[in-house]
C-alpha cells in the first residue's frame, strides 16, 4: 500500500507544476494509493495559498482527488501517537504534521510513502520506504 503526501497531490493537480507528470504517475498507481483527510486540507491550503488558485477551482481540484485516492479521516489515536512519539523522533514545530501522516500510514500498513520532501519523513518513518517521483 502506498501513502501519498500532500506535495504529490498538488503536483498531480497542477499541469504547470514542474513535476506534474511524475506526481500524476504516482497518483495513478496500479494499486489505488491512499492518504489522510488532513492531506486534503493541506492540498487546498497549498493550492490557494502558495499557488494562488481561486477557491472555487481549488475546491473542485482537491475534492476530485477522492476519485483516485482512498481518503480516510485521522483517528484521535493517530494524534495521540504522533504527539507521544515526538520527542523520541526529534519532531518539533510543523514537523508534527508529517509525523501525523507517517503515524497514519503506519497504522494503515503502508509499505511506502511517496513525497516530494523525503527529508520530512526520514526520522518519522524510518520503517517505511520513502520514495520521490
Amino acid at each position: 500500500m502506498t501513502f501519498l503526501d500532500t506535495g504529490i497531490m498538488v503536483g498531480a493537480l497542477l499541469k504547470s507544476h514542474p513535476e506534474h507528470e511524475a506526481c500524476l504517475e504516482a497518483l495513478e498507481d496500479s494499486v489505488r494509493p491512499f492518504t489522510d483527510a488532513h492531506a486534503l486540507a493541506e492540498t487546498f491550503a497549498t493550492l490557494t495559498g502558495f499557488y494562488k488558485v481561486p477557491t472555487d477551482a481549488a475546491t473542485e481540484l482537491t475534492l476530485s482527488l477522492r476519485d483516485v485516492v482512498v481518503v480516510e479521516a485521522l483517528a484521535l489515536a493517530d494524534y495521540d501517537m504522533a504527539v507521544r512519539e515526538a520527542r523520541s523522533r526529534g519532531v518539533m514545530g510543523g514537523g508534527i504534521y508529517d509525523s501525523l501522516h507517517a503515524t497514519f500510514a503506519r497504522r494503515k500498513k503502508a509499505v511506502q510513502i511517496v513525497t516530494r520532501n523525503p527529508s520530512h519523513f526520514q526520522h518519522v518513518a524510518p520503517d517505511i520506504e520513502i520514495l520521490t517521483p
